[in-house]
Order: C-alpha cells, then structure tokens, then sequence
C-alpha cells in the first residue's frame, strides 16, 4: 500500500496537527504501508510571519528520519491578491501534487485538513484514477472563527463552509477525529458508512508515569536524619 499525504504543514513546526500526523505515520509504517508526504505552501520553514509567496521553501526537506516534499507558493500574477491567495495555495499545490503522485504511483491519496488540500487532492485523484480520502481534524471555517479572522455566518465563513461540504460529497472516504464532528458531516448528507471516527490518543509507553528520584533531595534528608540522631 502506498499513501501519498496531503498536509498543511509538518515537523518541524510543533502543533497538535504535526504530533498527529506523526503517530498517524508511523502506525501506517508499522503496517508495512509505504508513506510519502507533501506540505503545501503554508508551511514557512524559515518565518512563519511572511506570506507565502514571500517565504523560502526547499524542494523537500529530511526531518528527524521523515522526508517531506515541500510546496512552493503559486508565481501566477493574481495569487499575489489577498483575496485569491487561498485558491493560489489550491493551485500551486495541485501541481505539484500531481507531479509526485506521476512519479510515485500512489494508491490513495489522503489529504489532511483544511479543505484546500482536499481539493487539489480531488483534482489530482480525478486526473490520475486515485482515491482520495479526507480527514478532517477541525472545520476550517470554525477554526477562522475562533481565531478570529472570519465571523460566524459571514460572507467567508460561509464560502468556506461550502468548500468543506463541496470535498466531503466528492472524496471517496472521510475520517474525522470525534463523534461531534462526525454528527456534523452527517449532517452534510454524507452517508454514515463514509465516515470513520479515529480519536486523538497518547501512547502512555512515551511517557514516564513516576519522576526519577531526585538524588540531591535524598542526600539532604538523609543528612538532616543523621543530625537529628537517626541511623
């Protein structure tokens, strides 16, 4: 099986979206599946602060043991416009998108939130005979909203929230990351048998479940007993 993975940006940024898209990785790897994964250009490897046509990015990049091909931002003259910059990032990744998925033979392309990626994902997928899925961790419009760049119910919100319904009535699977986000597809007229769950979780095995004992702490009260005439 070979997955090529569509994300909005990766290691070494640090976020929840890049801790996922790891563990999600390296399970696929654990089952034998060969990954290949592609960041649009939103990714801003060197400043997050510059707009992404004013960003360097590198053709593909080695980080800590996984190879990400990158995205250049889209040189067409009206991508440069606030406006359209969005569809820009829709443009400039369907290309190469399509350049990797000639060279590689994916059998599934599997695009990460937002719907951008899914788009190019199905532009793609159309031309080359590739399934598409879909995993929605947030709804874009949502997400605008609570950051503040959009208001809920306006003009933006609601032209992405029409983005959003328009990939997920045309990707072959979708898979979301709650059962709240799962009603809310389904609400869509997605049918329930598109749709599969797969939570966020933490493998405790990571994580050390008691302190190492601190040495200095033990000298002092070991001392402190000896003073007060304990063996």
């Amino acid at each position: 099986m070979r997955i090529l993975h569509i994300l909005d940006h990766s290691v070494p940024l640090h976020s929840g979206y890049t801790f996922r898209t790891l563990e999600i990785l390296k399970q696929q790897r654990a089952l034998g599946w060969h990954t290949m994964h592609l960041t649009s250009a939103k990714q801003g490897i060197d400043n997050r602060t510059l707009s992404p046509d004013e960003r360097p990015i590198a053709a593909s990049e080695h980080i800590d043991g996984w190879h990400f091909f990158r995205t250049d931002a889209s040189k067409r003259w009206w991508a440069k416009f606030p406006a359209l910059r969005q569809y820009g990032v829709i443009d400039g990744l369907t290309t190469r998108l399509y350049q990797l998925a000639k060279m590689s033979s994916p059998d599934i392309l599997h695009a990460h939130s937002p719907a951008l990626n899914a788009i190019a994902a199905l532009r793609v997928g159309r031309a080359l005979s590739i399934p598409v899925v879909y995993e929605i961790r947030a709804f874009w419009e949502d997400a605008a909203s609570d950051h503040g760049s959009s208001r809920e119910g306006g003009l933006r919100y609601r032209l992405t929230r029409a983005l959003e319904s328009y990939a997920l009535h045309r990707v072959d699977a979708v898979t979301t990351i709650c059962e709240g986000l799962r009603t809310d597809i389904s609400a869509r007229g997605i049918p329930a048998d598109k749709i599969t769950v797969i939570p966020n979780a933490v493998d405790i095995n990571n994580f050390s479940m008691e302190p190492p004992p601190d040495q200095e702490l033990a000298h002092t009260l070991v001392h402190t007993l000896r003073l007060a005439g304990h063996p």
